[in-house]
């Protein structure tokens, strides 16, 4: 995910005041806040976004859920953080983060809570078969509440696609050619509309494939 906007005016007074020396990876550090289910800030206020994943928005379906259990797992809690990386000046870390020797991050994919985002670093095919086992158990983000083919109301069946790279938002209609294929991950913030007026007043258009 982008950066969170409830984190912005403390991303601005940490850039003001300078945060600490970037963190080390062997030492402990304390978690003193869990932001959503991929970014925590340890107690210098510096904020640690989780390596390898997307967890959903808080809006988003299961986006509470990520929160809670990231809380669980790190919350006033000292976590080491290993393969540390910079987002650059101001920003974010990133880094595998574990407890007492369990790899968060992977804990996060596998049950469902997070999506592995192709990246891992030493850990690249743990994390990937993480994400592969969460998927064919259909846990968390990829349970039928938040990744459906088909509508759960029959007089809602037009797919809302979002497209996070490209920035653009798709409707698919029934008749669209390739509807069945389409998927609908509530997760990411895609939706069902019941018309396409409702469609369109929600900012989404046509998909091109269905002209």
């Amino acid at each position: 995910m982008g950066p969170k906007a409830g984190i912005a005016g403390v991303l601005l007074a940490a850039m003001l005041i300078g945060w600490n020396a970037k963190p080390q990876e062997g030492t402990p550090y304390r978690v003193v806040e869990v932001v959503d289910g991929d970014t925590f800030f340890i107690a210098n206020r510096q904020p640690i976004r989780l390596y390898g994943l997307d967890a959903p928005e808080l809006a988003n379906c299961f986006g509470k859920e990520a929160e809670r259990e990231l809380g669980r797992l790190i919350l006033n809690k000292d976590v080491e953080l290993r393969e540390i990386l910079s987002e650059g000046i101001g920003r974010r870390i990133l880094a595998m983060v574990y407890v007492e020797g369990e790899l968060i991050n992977e804990h996060l994919i596998k049950n469902g809570f997070a999506r592995y985002r192709g990246q891992g670093n030493t850990v690249t095919q743990t994390l990937k078969d993480a994400g592969g086992y969460a998927r064919q158990q259909a846990l968390g983000i990829y349970s039928p509440r938040c990744y459906q083919l088909t509508p759960p109301d029959s007089k809602c069946p037009i797919k809302g696609n979002i497209d996070h790279i490209k920035k653009t938002k798709s409707y698919y209609p029934p008749s669209c050619k390739i509807y069945n294929s389409v998927e609908v991950e509530r997760y990411l913030g895609d939706g069902w509309f019941c018309s396409e007026k409702e469609a369109k007043a929600a900012g989404y258009t046509l998909a091109s494939t269905c002209n």
